[in-house]
């Protein structure tokens, strides 16, 4: 009996591993978007957490809607160095990302889009896509797709060591992926 509910366990935990692969984030903590509020503390920074729209940074309270009126609640908040990026849902076809300065305990400039991605614990080697584009943390524009109505980029992945990037593209009869080399730095 312990056999046939060990073994279902430890396949769904091998699946869970293995669809975390390539994501850019190396092993972040994630939201769903139907949780509402979260919190994390880490030991270089001060403790932050974040309900509705409201973002809790040490002793001060932020009200990202503030920042974009369309911000309608934090999906999550995630340490990326010095910074924080504070994931918001403001509609069904892109969101906005507002990078949060734990030195200057002040916000850069937000990003408007999905799937933002970075790696090494550094957001400026961040890529996100905007309706048919890819653009670089910078908001540079790597490449631009003639995307027809019922598609959309679905999902982006580093490759060949971040060097790369696989954007996949959703459409009504399925996906599929193109790789695009990434400019230097």
């Amino acid at each position: 009996m312990k056999k046939k509910i060990l073994i279902p366990v430890v396949l769904l935990m091998c699946v869970l591993l293995l669809s975390s692969c390539g994501q850019g984030q190396n092993l972040q903590e994630r939201t769903s978007p139907n949780e509402q509020s979260g919190s994390l503390q880490t030991s270089e920074q001060a403790s932050f957490s974040f309900e509705g729209t409201v973002f809790h940074y040490g002793a001060h309270d932020y009200d990202v809607s503030s920042r974009n009126q369309s911000i309608n609640s934090i999906l999550s908040a995630i340490p990326v160095g010095q910074k924080i990026v504070i994931e918001c849902h403001a509609g069904p076809k892109n969101g906005v990302y507002c990078i949060f300065d734990t030195e200057s305990e002040s916000f850069d400039e937000d990003i408007l889009g999905n799937n933002l991605i970075w790696h090494s614990d550094d957001i400026t080697t961040a890529v996100y896509s905007f309706w048919s584009e890819i653009h670089t943390y910078d908001g540079n524009i790597i490449k631009t797709y003639n995307l027809a109505e019922d598609s959309y980029i679905y999902d982006l992945a580093f490759c060949d060591n971040y060097a790369k990037l696989d954007v996949t593209i959703a459409h009504d009869d399925g996906t599929e992926t193109d790789t695009i080399a990434l400019p230097s730095k």
